[in-house]
């Protein structure tokens, strides 16, 4: 049935001389790749210091604290170079702390 309509249209814009228009298209094509170029260049930074983050996470759920600790130190790196007062800064800061709180609650 679907292939019956597309013929019927093809058929009129035949007939009547026009071109099926892809203006739309590439309109919304143009427009997508416009949106994920700006999200990948306004967030690349923060995402580095998102998977430096995330693995040190996990490192430390493992138990494998000298791993988590060089994570958060390359993650605080990334957040430095965004300024002092950043708030990825002091976030990186909280979690080293609580790094050694658990590395001391560890060792006897």
């Amino acid at each position: 049935m679907a292939k019956r309509k597309r013929k019927k249209k093809l058929a009129k814009a035949k007939n009547t001389g026009a071109k099926p228009s892809y203006a739309k298209f590439i309109a919304l094509f143009g427009l997508f790749f416009v949106a994920l170029f700006a999200i990948i260049l306004f967030t690349s930074d923060d995402r580095s210091w998102q998977e430096y983050i995330e693995a040190g996470d996990r490192a430390h759920e493992r138990g494998n604290y000298a791993w988590a600790e060089k994570m958060y130190r390359e993650a605080l790196q990334y957040a430095e170079q965004q300024g002092k007062d950043d708030p990825t800064v002091t976030e990186t800061w909280r979690r080293l702390n609580r790094l050694e709180r658990t590395r001391s609650r560890a060792t006897p």
